[in-house]
């Protein structure tokens, strides 16, 4: 079996650069995000709010949109959306997420604060390159994965399946 990442949280660097800092924040999301879509049924899956809201589904995709986002400012690669990730099932879905996040969070880790300062998000659209300094990053993609994993848990709550109980985000671990 292929075990994933974020089971629990690793451990923590001892300093706190900048790098560092993002990386434990992206731990942070990989570690809700996989108690958050561990268990996660069809009926979960296929949960709306309303007619014409996102399914629980289509919400994971968007996550994973997000992620790989995310792994290309990592990676200083120009983001060039949409991204084809409908065609996935829901365990491509959630692994291919982790793995965005784990790598990015591998990748930010490695950064020192000057590296960090020279990191932007680069997005084609059009064929015009438009750049944007990593404070947009923060603000916009990584805390936007946040809550929409905030919105897979209440959407599991909604349709009777919620998340495993003993997930403590604050420990970095999950009695099982």
């Amino acid at each position: 079996m292929n075990k994933l990442p974020y089971f629990k949280i690793p451990n923590s660097p001892k300093n706190y650069s900048a790098g560092n800092v993002i990386s434990k924040l992206l731990d942070g999301l990989g570690y809700r995000y996989y108690w958050a879509t561990d268990g996660i049924k069809d009926i979960d899956l296929d949960y709306k709010t309303s007619e014409g809201a996102r399914s629980t589904f289509e919400v994971l995709i968007h996550i994973c949109d997000l992620t790989e986002g995310i792994l290309k400012v990592a990676k200083q690669e120009i983001i060039n959306p949409p991204f084809n990730f409908k065609k996935l099932t829901f365990d491509q879905v959630r692994e291919k997420t982790l793995y965005n996040i784990e790598t990015s969070s591998n990748i930010f880790k490695t950064k020192n604060n000057v590296e960090l300062t020279n990191v932007e998000l680069i997005l084609e659209t059009n064929n015009n390159l438009t750049k944007f300094p990593f404070w947009n990053v923060l603000v916009g993609p990584i805390t936007d994965t946040g809550y929409h994993i905030g919105q897979v848990v209440a959407f599991r709550r909604a349709s009777g399946n919620p998340m495993h109980q003993n997930v403590n985000a604050f420990l970095g671990y999950t009695k099982t």
